[in-house]
């Protein structure tokens, strides 16, 4: 393992300094970075280089510049709630075995970011990142729909219908959403018995994070084993703790 490098850990500790108290002196950010001041001094005057942090001569105080966003633009909402999912699905995948796919809305389909299948003893699918699931005819699907408010549900419909050929009709069948919607809310939970795939069920539940909706978490598993409500019956709770972990901790990153 390679040594890690001291003189990064402590430029990025004055950057993040920088963003929690806002613009300040070298001498204020050793004190509070707990840096030798020579030190301090030398870093902010590479990062001022380099264009994250901006000097002000008058005042003799360091701050952030515009630039710092490069360093997060990348990340995107997606990204970091992938981040978020995957240690929450080990857990739960410890609890029940069945493997679980986290999934996002994404141009009118389920998009899987995280998934457990590669670790399941009960999977078929060696990895499903990466792969869609139809925003109509999954579970994880179905959960993102009944969690969304009435514009965003129909924006997401519309999405669907112009982009996706196979699932246009079922889109744009107000009567099938309806039911859908309306068995979500009586079950308290999303399911689908081979809709996404022959002989493969799955329950699923809404993940809330930046937006209304963030994306949905489920469960897997072989439709001769068990009927989605025993599925509910044995791993809803198991499966509410791991959407309530990943909230969780989306909303601290």
């Amino acid at each position: 393992m390679h040594r890690s490098v001291r003189s990064l850990s402590r430029g990025l500790a004055l950057i993040r300094e920088l963003n929690v108290s806002g613009r300040a002196s070298a001498l204020d950010l050793a004190g509070r970075t707990g840096l030798n001041r020579t030190t301090c001094y030398r870093l902010l005057q590479t990062l001022q280089q380099d264009g994250f942090v901006s000097f002000d001569a008058e005042t003799a105080l360091f701050g952030l510049t515009a630039r710092v966003r490069m360093l997060s633009e990348g990340a995107s909402i997606r990204d970091l709630a992938s981040q978020a999912a995957l240690r929450p699905m080990l857990a739960l995948l410890d609890e029940v075995s069945w493997s679980s796919d986290f999934a996002v809305f994404e141009l009118g389909s389920a998009m899987i970011h995280e998934s457990t299948h590669s670790f399941s003893p009960f999977s078929i699918h060696r990895s499903m990142v990466g792969r869609r699931r139809s925003l109509v005819r999954s579970a994880l699907g179905y959960a993102m729909l009944g969690a969304a408010t009435p514009a965003l549900r129909q924006e997401m419909l519309d999405i669907t219908a112009s982009l996706v050929p196979e699932d246009a009709a079922l889109a744009q069948d107000r009567r099938f959403i309806g039911r859908i919607l309306a068995r979500t809310r009586k079950d308290g939970y999303a399911s689908s018995i081979g809709e996404s795939e022959q002989g493969i069920s799955a329950i699923a539940l809404p993940i809330r994070g930046a937006g209304p909706v963030l994306g949905s978490l489920n469960i897997v598993f072989f439709s001769s084993a068990m009927t989605p409500a025993v599925a509910a019956r044995r791993y809803l709770r198991p499966l509410k703790r791991a959407v309530g972990e990943i909230e969780r901790r989306w909303r601290t990153r």
